[in-house]
């Protein structure tokens, strides 16, 4: 018999668990209890963060949450009566297109990297994208991680769990590598960033170098001291030659050092 329950109906467990162990909800985040021979008493926390307290004999299925994917979970369950039977069932139903999402999220984070990447002026709205994503897949992180403790916990106990067991590992780890891809785009981004404020501070240093002659030689004609070039009539045409002449020679050394 498949039993449904709202969080605030959870003393209805009194009736198949001691209450000092159903106290033991509020103290617990998450946690696995094997009462007796195929009982099994069990508190997780879904994605959406709704607590999920199961039980589980092999003539009752209780699941008590306020979350509606999980309890759709539930309404998919075909077993008829053996309630050990169809809580495996509600685990195959909890992760049947798990797969699925985290390869949705791998396609968001490969969309995002050739944006990112293509992007010609870097800018912190990227890093804020990235920040998003990072923050999504220590959620999904955490959940699996839950859910491989306590999966672990129950497969020692009921080898039938075995598969879900090793269902929830894969889907850790498949998480764990779009961790690491999403360090490796932070990481690439950064560099494109880095780059483009080199390649700006560049440009100022080569304008720096160009103008720092012109600079001194204006220096020398502001001194006040009496200088031939102020009696002739070419001086001031010879000085702004020269000044360009200088302009001309380090743009050209500039070029061939490819420094711009």
């Amino acid at each position: 018999m498949i039993i449904k329950l709202t969080t605030d109906k959870t003393d209805t467990l009194k009736e198949y668990v001691d209450s000092d162990i159903v106290k033991r909800l509020d103290e617990n985040r998450n946690f696995f209890m094997a009462l007796d021979e195929k009982v099994y008493f069990i508190t997780f926390h879904w994605l959406d963060e709704k607590k999920v307290t199961l039980y589980a004999n092999r003539d009752h299925f209780i699941c008590a949450t306020d979350s509606d994917a999980v309890m759709e979970c539930v309404d998919n369950i075909d077993i008829p009566d053996d309630g050990i039977l169809q809580l495996h069932e509600f685990m195959l139903e909890l992760t049947a297109n798990d797969v699925y999402k985290l390869e949705s999220l791998e396609n968001m984070i490969i969309s995002l990297e050739d944006n990112l990447l293509m992007d010609k002026s870097p800018s912190g709205d990227g890093i804020r994208d990235i920040i998003k994503v990072r923050k999504d897949l220590l959620k999904v992180k955490r959940y699996y991680e839950q859910m491989e403790f306590l999966t672990d916990e129950i497969a020692a106990i009921d080898p039938a769990f075995g598969f879900i067991d090793k269902k929830f590992d894969r889907l850790l780890e498949f998480v764990l590598h779009l961790q690491e891809y999403i360090e490796q785009v932070r990481e690439a981004y950064q560099s494109q960033i880095d780059i483009e404020q080199n390649n700006i501070m560049k440009v100022f240093t080569v304008v720096t170098s160009i103008f720092l002659p012109l600079t001194l030689i204006a220096g020398w004609y502001g001194m006040n001291l009496q200088m031939p070039e102020f009696k002739w009539t070419w001086g001031y045409p010879f000085v702004i030659g020269i000044s360009l002449a200088v302009i001309a020679a380090l743009v050209i050394i500039f070029k061939k050092k490819k420094w711009f």
